[in-house]
Parts: structure tokens; sequence; C-alpha cells
């Protein structure tokens, strides 16, 4: 459960109220994680102007809450690779878990958020054919991540193709 940061712009009026309904669904379904959220500098939904500083409090504001109620954490992260470094390295304390949603960043970022001293360890990255293979540097990139960090995801809304998708990653 999350606000993604495409809808970021739709929760922009009223944090409190929207903080208090993730709040309540987060407490009340115990396996959950916060997700998908996260910053985007790329796609701006066709209804609505760029706002990336919400995007940024919406993120922070989830990452927090995430944080605080101990949940793992799903993030979006297309060219924001600074400002994620940044807030990952300034944070206090971290979720337990926190999965890189089909993770098209370097080897380079990969290994800055493996190598935080306090939290490396509680990185993952997931990897889908529909994202991640339309860039030539995705198979340097998913070698360089540990094996037990290594996640493959179908990345679709319809499950009908999912384990084809699935397969595809496998093969890489």
């Amino acid at each position: 459960f999350g606000v993604h940061p495409w809808w970021a712009h739709l929760e922009k009026n009223d944090k409190t109220e929207w903080m208090a309904k993730l709040r309540a669904t987060v407490e009340s379904t115990p396996n959950c994680v916060v997700g998908e959220i996260g910053l985007d500098k790329v796609a701006v939904p066709p209804d609505a102007e760029a706002d990336y500083p919400n995007q940024l409090d919406c993120f922070r504001r989830q990452l927090d809450l995430a944080t605080e109620l101990r949940r793992p954490v799903v993030v979006h992260s297309v060219k924001a690779t600074g400002d994620m470094t940044d807030i990952f390295r300034t944070a206090k304390e971290l979720p337990p878990k926190i999965f890189m949603h089909s993770f098209g960043g370097s080897e380079e970022f990969l290994r800055q958020l493996t190598n935080m001293k306090k939290y490396g360890d509680r990185f993952y990255f997931g990897f889908s054919s529909v994202i991640n293979l339309r860039s030539p540097k995705t198979q340097s990139v998913i070698r360089a991540v540990p094996d037990d960090k290594l996640l493959l995801e179908s990345d679709l809304c319809d499950p009908t193709h999912a384990e084809d998708e699935l397969r595809v990653m496998l093969a890489i």
C-alpha cells in the first residue's frame, strides 16, 4: 500500500488525510509492504504538471511510516539516484527490507546502496523484462547484484503472461 510517485500530485493538498488512511491500512494489514513508493524525474501523468518537490515529500513521509511500523518498502526510482542516495544515507533508521523495483540504476548506484555500513544488507534489487531489458547495461548490473539480493519481477498488471516474462529474465 502506498502512493506511487506518478500519482503523488493527487495527494498534494491534504497529506494529513491520506497519510492517516495509509497508516490505518498498513497497521491493519500485518504482512503488507509499503509501496510502490519513490521518485521519478521522467514520467509525468498526462493530466498533471511535474511536481518533484511533492514527490520527495510523499516519498519521505511513506518511508518514515514504513520505518516506524517496521514494514518493507518497494521503491520506484527513475533518474533520482542522487536524491535516493542522500535520503538513504542521511536516514537515522530505514525499513527492514528495501526492494528496488525494476532497478534501472548503474552498478555504481547499486554498490553505493549495498556498501552502506548500517543499511547495505537491507537492499534487494528486482529486474523485469518489460522494463529492464530495454537497457544495454542490465546484464552487467544483474551480475553485480549479490545472489541473495536478486529478485525477479514481471511488472505486469495482468498476470496472464507473468510466468513467461519471469522466464525471460531467468534466461538472462
